[in-house]
């Protein structure tokens, strides 16, 4: 019998911890110089039964909002996430980015970040999660929550003005891209806290 060996090298490094405050008090704006099709947030829902109100560092949100993106159940949905930081008088893309070509098959999966975000205060998420986003009319119901994000970071200093840009494209059976695109961002300030935490980093 052979016996293998794996030796790892472990060390210690600071991470950082960054507080989340968002600048706009609707959350969601529009991104710059997109061409007609492409809508913005109130093209993908109806957000007037939505609403969001600043307590201390947190936002809160409450209320429902329903799909309006016009494409069809069985479509493919893309969605991809990239994030800029503002720096000298200009938005910079960052290192992370994120990008998913099916998401509707791990929407609700509890291992994904945005579960615990948002889609785990969804009340009426067994009625509503065969739709995903491809189904107009479709009412998503939440629960009320706060929205108090701590950012740890390992790498690069975040401190200061970002922005994270959503983008979601729509693809039929064929494979062929719907004509409609939806694009927004969310607009925010990372302040970095005075605790540091110590994390594993291997080498």
């Amino acid at each position: 019998m052979q016996l293998t060996v794996v030796v790892g090298i472990v060390s210690f490094t600071k991470a950082h911890r960054y507080l989340t405050e968002f600048e706009d008090d609707e959350l969601f704006s529009d991104c710059p110089n997109q061409p007609e099709n492409v809508l913005n947030v109130h093209g993908l829902a109806n957000l007037t039964e939505l609403t969001f109100s600043r307590q201390q560092d947190n936002l809160h949100v409450s209320g429902n909002f329903t799909l309006l993106w016009n494409i069809e159940k069985t479509d493919r949905v893309q969605v991809k996430l990239d994030l800029f930081k503002y720096d000298r008088r200009e938005w910079v893309p960052t290192l992370y980015s994120i990008k998913s070509t099916n998401f509707c098959p791990i929407m609700f999966d509890k291992n994904q970040y945005w579960y615990t975000l948002w889609v785990k205060y969804i009340t009426n998420i067994d009625e509503i999660k065969n739709n995903c986003l491809n189904v107009p009319g479709t009412k998503y119901i939440l629960d009320d929550f706060d929205m108090y994000i701590v950012i740890e970071n390992k790498m690069q200093n975040m401190e200061g003005e970002q922005k994270l840009r959503i983008e979601l494209k729509a693809f039929d059976q064929s494979n062929r891209m719907r004509p409609t695109i939806i694009c927004y961002e969310v607009k925010m300030n990372l302040v970095k806290l005075a605790r540091e935490v110590k994390a594993k980093l291997p080498l």
